[in-house]
């Protein structure tokens, strides 16, 4: 039934099913969605409600569409859950406001929805009763839900009509919009070294306390949690390896063949359908002439069209194959008749057939077997640690056990926010270097408990364990004190960079060394690559020298001239703006109007049950 739905899929009305329900009608996001009873409203206007076995049904019946079929508990950890919630909010918004406005979806508009539909159609082309029914079924809908989602999809057209048509912009405002686009700017410039640090003073603990007054909100730290974590790879348990000769002699037998390398034969090629033209070919080959020139002389053809590569014998035509891999280097064949035409080739490289001795056969085979295995093994621990958790084991206590022959490292990190950023007092933030996965259960997890056994990077596994959370933090300036001399040092350095080369440009009566023309798209500047520089230089409005770090330098930019780039202003590239701007303004319009109607339909959200019923499910 499922893969019938799947095939379903390609036609109009599944695609706009699936697009209402797992999308939405527009962008709008709904914020944090956090949310017991099953007959408890999950939303509610003021006509209509929805309660919460109504939210699950309509979860459940998203994840069944789905190509992967997730469990419910992986439905509400990816997130699809939310997007569920999101479409039903819209839904009953704008049915709302069409029922404020007394719009209606008239029967002779849903029949002909239902009668243009693929889905519903037999091999001639007609509305079949049986199609119908057989596809509202697999989709796990009923005839009164569906003919709910044609009025839903109709009350939007007819609510969307006045802003979805906006395709029409003044060409006046497109062709500035290209203006901007091709704008071009002359520039002279030169590029400075930050001065060295022993040109700089040491400051006194009261300057660096100023310093620290003065740009308190760079040292604060956010929420964060400090961890510990280990993590189990195959190669910890390939100790634990024993393979008996038995397994060897079958992984021989089945592997050995793999080891041999065909022979393989570098080609050359030409085929024709003229087989005077290719005899001609022979006999100038005959004579001393290059393969390559001929090629391209008589044929047209480059070494890339001549050349075939590396091919085994199997590779080739059964007309030619033999003949092929009896000639010797170098010799020209041919022509030979296939079903191609008339070849000439001609063998330019012989790579041999390769087969490897049995003992180095036999080592690659036995650390093939101990990888594979060390991976089953790890999968066994894997359970007997899920056992130890549940026991309420902590990481020190779970790697003592006798499961591990090699001792297994416990890895801490403090100061990880909820974006990943770990803290210090004394260093520079910095960023923990693992996938979204680990910093999710670093969150997901509660303060003195380990996270569930993941998958984070092939056949690695993590375990975290939640240390403490740390509240938001100013430290004192004596906790970063280090940090505070770095940032001063940093900020004097290009400060005393700009006044030295104020003097040296004030001295050549501000001209500049280089010339150069920078456009938007533009990536570099002479030999430094920064694009934040180049969107820099687009904001310069005035006609003074400006300065901008860049690449442990200092940048003199002074704006010459700005001009506008020749271009073609075709009749594609106005419609195509058109169509961008008409869909932005259809989006950024369509949020604004469905927040309104949150707002005049009194919208109210109660996802704190729905969020408690997960709970109760051990779901989160």
């Amino acid at each position: 039934m499922l893969r019938a739905l799947r095939n379903q899929t390609q036609s109009i009305f599944f695609k706009c099913f699936l697009v209402l329900l797992i999308c939405g009608f527009a962008l709008w996001g709904v914020g944090d969605l956090t949310g017991g009873s099953r007959g408890k409203s999950v939303l509610s206007v003021e006509n209509q409600n929805i309660s919460i076995e109504e939210a699950l049904n309509e979860i459940n019946r998203a994840r069944y569409m789905l190509p992967d079929r997730p469990s419910l508990e992986e439905t509400i950890k990816n997130g699809i859950y939310k997007n569920i919630l999101n479409k039903l909010e819209q839904e009953m918004l704008i049915n709302e406001e069409a029922n404020f406005l007394d719009l209606n979806v008239p029967l002779s508009e849903q029949m002909r929805v239902i009668k243009e539909e693929k889905a519903f159609k037999d091999p001639l082309g007609k509305f079949s009763q049986n199609k119908f029914i057989q596809s509202l079924k697999n989709a796990g809908l009923s005839e009164e839900k569906y003919l709910d989602t044609i009025k839903t999809e109709s009350n939007f057209k007819q609510l969307s009509m006045p802003i979805m048509n906006n395709d029409n912009y003044n060409k006046k405002i497109i062709k500035k919009i290209i203006d901007w686009q091709n704008e071009v700017r002359d520039i002279e410039y030169e590029t400075f070294k930050i001065v060295n640090q022993s040109e700089i003073k040491k400051p006194s603990d009261d300057v660096l306390k100023s310093f620290y007054q003065k740009n308190t909100n760079f040292y604060e730290i956010p929420i964060t949690r400090d961890i510990k974590f280990i993590e189990l790879k195959p190669s910890d348990f390939e100790d634990q390896v024993v393979i008996n000769k038995k397994q060897l002699d079958e992984k021989y037998k089945i592997e050995k063949s793999n080891y041999n390398t065909e022979e393989t034969r570098e080609i050359l090629q030409i085929t024709t359908q003229n087989e005077f033209k290719s005899q001609e070919f022979i006999d100038l080959i005959k004579k001393g002439k290059s393969f390559n020139e001929l090629a391209k002389d008589k044929f047209n053809q480059n070494e890339s069209d001549t050349n075939l590569g590396y091919l085994k014998k199997s590779d080739l035509p059964a007309e030619s194959a033999n003949i092929i891999f009896n000639a010797q280097l170098n010799e020209t064949l041919g022509p030979i008749k296939t079903k191609f035409g008339f070849s000439v080739y001609k063998v330019i490289t012989i790579s041999p057939k390769k087969e490897p001795n049995d003992d180095f056969i036999i080592k690659d085979i036995k650390n093939k077997l101990i990888k594979e295995l060390s991976v089953e093994i790890l999968f066994e621990k894997l359970d007997e640690i899920e056992d130890l958790i549940a026991e309420g084991n902590n990481i020190e206590e779970i790697i003592k056990s006798n499961m591990f022959k090699k001792k297994i490292s416990v890895k801490n990190v403090k100061k990880i926010s909820k974006q990943g950023f770990i803290y210090s007092y004394d260093e520079e933030t910095s960023f923990l270097d693992k996938k979204p996965e680990f910093i999710k259960n670093i969150w997901n997890t509660e303060v003195n408990e380990l996270s569930d056994i993941f998958n984070s990077n092939d056949d690695n596994y993590f375990i975290i364990e939640i240390i403490n959370e740390n509240d938001i933090e100013t430290p004192t300036f004596d906790l970063v004190k280090n940090k505070v001399f770095d940032q001063w040092l940093k900020q004097e350095l290009i400060l005393k960079t700009k006044e030295k080369v104020k003097n040296i440009i004030v001295s050549k009566n501000n001209n500049l060394s280089y010339k150069s023309s920078i456009k938007r798209n533009n990536k570099s500047l002479g030999n430094i690559d920064d694009q934040y520089l180049i969107n820099r230089i687009f904001e310069i409005d005035s006609r003074e020298v400006e300065l901008f770090v860049s690449a442990n330098n200092l940048i003199a930019i002074k704006i010459i001239k700005t001009r506008t780039d020749n271009y073609n202003f075709d009749e594609k590239t106005f419609k195509d703006l058109n169509l961008n701007f008409s869909k932005s303004f259809f989006n950024d319009i369509s949020n604004y109007y469905l927040q309104h109607l949150a707002s005049k339909h009194k919208l109210q959200r109660n996802y704190e049950d729905l969020e408690n019923f997960f709970k109760e499910e051990n779901i989160n």
